[in-house]
């Protein structure tokens, strides 16, 4: 089970996730890095467990946790596919500046 801790702070290393989550040597972790289209960046780490019961109780274990001053969001990783991974972060806040897709459905139709 691979478990997504978001929020992370600048300053956060790879030896703070395995501090604060109580991991072993063994047990991989790794910090990744998003830019959104502000330039502001955003961090997460993403924590390789064996079993889906040690997934379960360290979500549990770091449920409201806080690294360095900020609260992290713990929970499950969704994979997602190549081509929605490189998604601006902030694309719901942009607006569209192509033509609208829906002008000939159905729904748009004016003569009912």
């Amino acid at each position: 089970m691979i478990i997504f801790l978001g929020n992370l702070p600048a300053i956060a290393t790879e030896q703070d996730l395995h501090d604060l989550a109580r991991l072993d040597g063994a047990t991989r972790a790794r910090i990744y890095k998003k830019q959104d289209g502000k330039g502001g960046l955003h961090r997460y780490g993403l924590v390789y467990l064996k079993t889906d019961n040690d997934g379960r109780k360290l979500i549990q274990r770091l449920q409201g946790a806080v690294c360095r001053g900020q609260t992290l969001e713990v929970r499950e990783f969704g994979h997602r596919s190549a081509s929605n991974e490189r998604r601006r972060l902030d694309w719901r806040e942009v607006s569209w500046d192509g033509p609208e897709r829906r002008q000939r459905e159905r729904r748009a139709a004016d003569n009912y």
